[in-house]
């Protein structure tokens, strides 16, 4: 088989609740602050403490996933904040069974088996293509969403046609 090779980096547009959470943390923080600062000195203690436990809550709100297609390998990175990459799965196209848009209906005979794991790798926003790529191996069925580029859509229809669809 010929060497292929495809990278792609999406951003994660997911985590509303994230945000939320972080601007609830920051006015209570200062609330705090303020209060403790104004009135008694226990909300001014409560007010620091909440200060890392800020901190380390937003640090990793920003998060990207990495694609990358190598051969016959898909790996599936996180990277936090631009600066911490962990991987996240590794999948072997020999073992897929299906690529489609996640509205595709050729997808509606794998959604019905209650076995059946859904990862989310994708951006989350709904104007983007997300495909779901459905792999079979150890007895196993999963659906892993993701944002291919066009170079990467066009690698893996090159070895796998047969499983690839885009309609």
């Amino acid at each position: 088989m010929s060497e292929s090779y495809a990278e792609v980096i999406v951003h994660d547009e997911k985590d509303v609740k994230g945000k939320q959470l972080g601007i609830v943390l920051i006015a209570v923080t200062m609330a705090l602050l303020l209060f403790g600062a104004m009135f008694q000195a226990l909300f001014l203690l409560l007010g620091i403490v909440m200060i890392p436990v800020s901190f380390t809550t937003l640090k990793n709100r920003y998060r990207e996933y990495e694609y990358l297609l190598v051969s016959d390998e898909l790996d599936i990175a996180v990277v936090k904040n631009k600066s911490k990459r962990k991987k996240l799965a590794s999948y072997t196209l020999s073992e897929l069974q299906c690529m489609a848009p996640v509205q595709s209906h050729k997808l509606d005979g794998y959604h019905s088996n209650p076995q059946l794991q859904v990862r989310d790798y994708s951006s989350g926003n709904p104007e983007h293509t997300i495909y779901s790529m459905i792999f079979a191996s150890q007895g196993m069925l999963q659906e892993v969403k993701v944002e291919p580029s066009k170079a990467m859509l066009d690698e893996v229809k090159i070895h796998h046609a047969s499983v690839v669809f885009s309609d």
